[in-house]
């Protein structure tokens, strides 16, 4: 799937800003950037999210894909993001809600 660059750069953008031992929702990074949903921003991390801390990226009942589980285990522990005994991050303490992206200033000419 071909994905905007600009909608490509504002989801790994937004996923960066996720500090370490917190969470945020694929539905929360969409609704941050503004654009699709959910589904794309996990497809933009599928395919584009190797450089960003994916694993703190998960669903909205705190659960991980089960592919990727195991190694998003290991970084949640290595954090210290709490977890819920399922092994599914504990949204009530963990989750981070990141911001819409601050439109960019106009260029302004000096005179």
């Amino acid at each position: 799937m071909r994905h905007p660059d600009d909608y490509l750069e504002a989801v790994l953008a937004t996923v960066e800003s996720v500090p370490p031992g917190r969470v945020t929702t694929y539905g929360a990074v969409a609704r941050a950037v503004g654009r699709f949903g959910p589904r794309r921003v996990g497809a933009v991390l599928a395919e584009h999210g190797g450089g960003v801390p994916w694993w703190r990226v998960v669903r909205a009942d705190g659960s991980v894909p089960p592919p990727l589980r195991a190694r998003a285990r290991v970084e949640h522990l290595a954090e210290g993001t709490p977890l819920r005994a399922s092994g599914a991050v504990d949204l009530a303490r963990a989750l981070w809600t990141p911001e819409a992206p601050k439109a960019p200033e106009p260029d302004v000419a000096e005179g």
